[in-house]
């Protein structure tokens, strides 16, 4: 029985790629993991219209049952034209519509107003934040132009942690003169991209009165730092023994000062870095803390420092060594707060 399984006959394995028009084999591929490279079919297909200009219709809208192709081509940086564009409603699109992508507003729209990813363009009224266990990206909106600002939009594009908007931004209408902010969810691991990893998180947003704007913000790690990264003594050396010696990375931080224990141990916990135990070395202290990342994996840090003196020197031990770079970009700006 085992041999007529096994010594079966088998299907012919076939590739009809190359049965496909050698223009749609290139689009497909630049949209890999959407819709198009599904179905075989170009972005167009998913939408009633589609136009090659920024300007947009209120009769502009998806067809029924077709979800829109929601993310942004990481090899489109926000500085160059993109393969392909969409139909974006001129209103907010219901709380149950998928995120609409914001990419195509870039044809047909000034250079000028794209700013370049090389530049540090994080506005100040925005960043990531956390939330009883919740990410959300917090944004201060104020209206200084003359006219009534409504049907704000937002989208981010492909990133090292996959960070998505977990459903359509919700800002009222902003009255000249005025401010508002907004909380908008946050999700993980939907949005990953390739290569290298990297802290940038790019950002396009626009409201139905003014062209998309494209700016870059930084994405530190402690705002993933989940509620449950508390270990027991017991464990915490039970798991810093179980990881190999290859997987302790560490930096100093020279004119960073430990100036009150307490206070930053307080704020350390805030973060969910929670303190473990604190031992002597000749005349320096050396503090023991514990966190968990995403997915649940263990974060170790040991901070050895004099109270009070500038000069901290941080270890961390973690399967995951490869985050070590956002990890002490994260613990570094704790201490620094």
């Amino acid at each position: 029985a085992a041999k007529d399984v096994v010594l079966a006959e088998k299907p012919v394995i076939t590739d009809d790629s190359n049965n496909l028009d050698p223009s749609l084999l290139d689009e497909l591929l630049v949209n890999i993991a959407t819709l198009s490279s599904v179905y075989h079919k170009p972005p167009e297909a998913f939408v009633t219209r589609t136009h090659s200009s920024a300007q947009k219709t209120e009769d502009d809208e998806y067809p029924d049952g077709i979800e829109s192709e929601s993310s942004v081509n990481p090899a489109n940086g926000p500085g160059s034209p993109p393969t392909s564009s969409y139909t974006i409603p001129a209103s907010p699109p219901p709380a149950a519509a998928p995120v609409p992508d914001l990419l195509g507003d870039l044809i047909g729209m000034d250079n000028n107003s794209i700013v370049p990813l090389d530049q540090p363009a994080t506005p100040s009224g925005a960043q990531l934040t956390r939330r009883d266990g919740q990410v959300f990206y917090s944004m201060l909106f104020e209206n200084n132009s003359q006219v009534p600002l409504d049907g704000f939009m937002i989208q981010f594009n492909k990133n090292t942690f996959g960070l998505a908007a977990a459903g359509p931004l919700q800002v009222p209408q902003l009255q000249p003169g005025t401010s508002t902010r907004a909380l908008l969810p946050m999700v993980m691991f939907q949005n990953m991209s390739q290569g290298p990893p990297s802290s940038v998180l790019q950002v396009a947003l626009k409201n139905s009165q003014q062209p998309v704007w494209y700016f870059n913000d930084k994405i530190l790690l402690h705002v993933f730092f989940t509620e449950d990264g508390r270990m027991e003594r017991a464990t915490f050396l039970e798991t810093w023994r179980s990881l190999p010696d290859s997987n302790e990375v560490s930096k100093d931080f020279p004119a960073i000062v430990i100036g009150g224990v307490d206070a930053t141990v307080e704020r350390l916990a805030a973060s969910n870095i929670f303190f473990i135990a604190k031992r002597k070395n000749a005349n320096q202290d050396v503090f023991y803390f514990s966190a968990k990342l995403p997915r649940g994996i263990p974060l170790l840090v040991e901070l050895t420092t004099v109270v009070g003196n500038p000069g901290v020197k941080c270890a961390i031990k973690t399967p995951s060594p490869e985050m070590s770079t956002f990890i002490f970009e994260a613990i570094e700006t704790l201490l620094r707060s």
